[in-house]
């Protein structure tokens, strides 16, 4: 239990705006390193487009910056200093570089500050991503927004990473049709069959805790955000067992209505709150983004249907008795 828990407690140290690898329609691809770089150092894009992950073992690494400036480096011991007086540094800061850069002087003396030991580095590159929240146009049938370049000094060598930026096209709307089936199958166990009622909304919040932790997991440490959907829908698991639990005891009947109630609007929330990962393109952790795009209709369907029962359940007696 304490080892879940800890998951909650891990804090991104990369070099950018926290909570922003978030389902996009737009990827980073590396297409070449020239030359190729000696072993031990590898260099990624993470969060679809996002972030630039660079990991030196024991090579001594240099990441120049926009103006060719002293932006990044890594030593052999694996500490990792970003240069403070960069400009590029300030512009990273933020995804879309909204930031005042007036005081920064371009022409002064570097100011190494040491932001990790591992020997990993993870940025906001705005050479690697579409720079606006609106959505790019493509240049071409391949979905190609943009090619791009970063260059790096690698064991004294002058390296160029070079990449091309893609949109790519959403998800069919008709994801959310796959809600249908569980909001039928949820109407008719809650006419005919109210226990196995009670344990449907149990079972799709343990379905959402699933794939939230699949999520959270899947992205390296330093580019965890804040895992929404395992923490909403293990808020609405623990609801909707109380709900069973009280369901088992004499005059618990009304409460476990109450409590189904609140796990289902637990889950409608989640699914608002998550409603990007159905037809973005990326979704954040998942290499198969489908499993979002089951989950979050079947979610909103059996929370709907709850939340929906059990406001009716409890309004009707107090409206008889008016």
């Amino acid at each position: 239990l304490l080892g879940f828990l800890s998951l909650f407690s891990v804090v991104p140290s990369h070099i950018g705006s926290g909570d922003s690898v978030q389902p996009r329609d737009t990827e980073s691809v590396i297409t070449s390193v020239s030359p190729a770089m000696p072993d031990g150092v590898r260099v990624s894009i993470v969060g679809g487009d996002t972030f630039v992950r660079l990991e030196s073992d024991g090579v001594r690494v240099e990441v120049h910056g926009y103006d060719d400036e002293q932006y990044l480096r890594i030593s052999p011991e694996g500490i990792v200093e970003i240069n403070d007086s960069s400009v590029t540094s300030v512009l990273n800061g933020d995804r879309y570089g909204n930031v005042d850069v007036s005081k920064v002087d371009p022409n002064a003396a570097p100011k190494w500050r040491t932001i990790a030991t591992n020997g990993i580095a993870m940025w906001h590159d705005h050479r690697s991503h579409w720079m606006s929240p609106k959505r790019p146009a493509a240049i071409d049938n391949t979905g190609r927004v943009l090619d791009w370049d970063i260059p790096l000094i690698v064991a004294g060598k002058r390296v160029l990473v070079s990449g091309t930026l893609y949109v790519h096209e959403k998800a069919s709307i008709a994801w959310w049709f796959l809600g249908i089936p569980a909001l039928l199958i949820a109407l008719l166990l809650a006419l005919t069959r109210r226990r196995a009622f009670l344990w449907l909304a149990a079972i799709a919040s343990g379905i959402g805790v699933v794939v939230g932790y699949l999520e959270f997991t899947g992205l390296p440490d330093d580019a965890r955000i804040t895992p929404v959907l395992m923490m909403f829908s293990a808020g609405a698991l623990v609801i909707s067992l109380m709900g069973i639990s009280a369901s088992r005891r004499d005059g618990g009947h009304y409460i476990a209505i109450s409590l189904n109630a609140g796990a289902g609007a637990t889950l409608v929330i989640t699914t608002w709150l998550c409603i990007d990962q159905v037809r973005a393109a990326y979704v954040p952790g998942l290499d198969s983004p489908w499993i979002a795009r089951t989950t979050l209709p079947l979610l909103l369907a059996i929370g709907l249907v709850s939340a929906v029962d059990g406001i009716t359940r409890i309004v009707k007696p107090q409206t008889a008795e008016n």
